[in-house]
């Protein structure tokens, strides 16, 4: 782990009983707390202000005095606590030599020694680009598949399949009087088959 900075990645929850802070993560904003330090002081103060509500305010002129005591004493405390706090936080917490940012395991790139805001990971990069060109061809097939050019639709409806002749949108070409249907029948035995069979699949009868 890269040395942690005191900066403004971390909330003090420090209060007058002890001391406890929370660091987090720039990047994803995921929290650490160290453990609460408990300032002996501070717990002295609260046994002297139960004493004095037991007996009477015997006890104020000591409890002034300890506040005062405690005015210097909890900041140097507090101080202490800070940079223990700064140390264990080492274990949990990078930071980017680029931008300077915090950051947790999750959101740090070990290979670079950045964090991914600066220099992503590789592997889930180049996956995330192979799933937008799988997508992206996905769509140029279903476009293809889905379009029909308008000289294609022109072709088919109006020309003459035998002679190419213009032959709108009728049963029969004007020009030569080839049945414009996909299908056409048998002269042997009826039967249905594609105007395209030179012999009918039925009977063998020529078309």
């Amino acid at each position: 782990m890269s040395e942690i900075q005191i900066s403004d990645n971390y909330n003090d929850l420090s209060t007058d009983s002890g001391f406890q802070f929370e660091f987090h993560c720039e990047h994803c904003g995921e929290a650490w707390r160290s453990e609460f330090d408990r300032y002996a002081a501070g717990t002295a103060d609260g046994l002297l202000g139960a004493a004095e509500g037991l007996f009477g305010g015997i006890f104020g002129s000591a409890r002034n005095a300890l506040s005062h005591v405690r005015n210097a004493g909890w900041s140097k405390a507090r101080d202490t606590a800070l940079r223990e706090a700064v140390t264990s936080a080492r274990e949990h917490f990078h930071r980017c030599p680029r931008c300077a940012n915090h950051n947790c395991d999750n959101c740090w790139n070990e290979d670079e020694g950045t964090c991914i805001s600066c220099v992503p990971r590789l592997d889930p990069e180049l996956a995330a680009i192979n799933r937008e060109a799988k997508i992206a061809r996905a769509r140029e097939v279903a476009y293809e598949k889905a379009s029909v050019s308008e000289a294609d639709l022109e072709q088919r409806v109006v020309s003459c399949r035998d002679c190419g002749a213009p032959a709108g949108r009728g049963k029969f070409c004007p020009e030569c009087g080839v049945a414009l249907s996909l299908n056409k029948t048998c002269g042997g035995c009826s039967a249905e088959m594609p105007s395209s069979a030179k012999f009918c699949p039925e009977c063998g009868e020529k078309a």
